[in-house]
């Protein structure tokens, strides 16, 4: 995720020389700050990518379980 600094950097240097291309990690910077909301659909797309390992675990949890008396025996 860039932040503001490197984008405010990145758009002055290319104000300052608007004759030379920027580099393709600078082009890629300005690209991902011109996504709204970058950082939750980030976040949603990894929770979107891991929901089903995380689903696979939680069904095959074991449960806790703790003995108890009905009067007569324990279950």
């Amino acid at each position: 995720m860039p932040t503001d600094e490197e984008k405010t950097k990145i758009l002055e240097a290319q104000m300052s020389s608007p004759d030379l291309p920027l580099g393709s990690a600078e082009q890629f910077l300005l690209t991902l700050c011109s996504i709204s909301e970058l950082s939750a659909r980030l976040s949603l797309w990894a929770f979107k990518l891991d929901y089903e390992s995380i689903e696979s675990v939680r069904h095959h949890r074991v449960p806790l379980t703790f003995p108890t008396f009905n009067g007569n025996v324990w279950l």
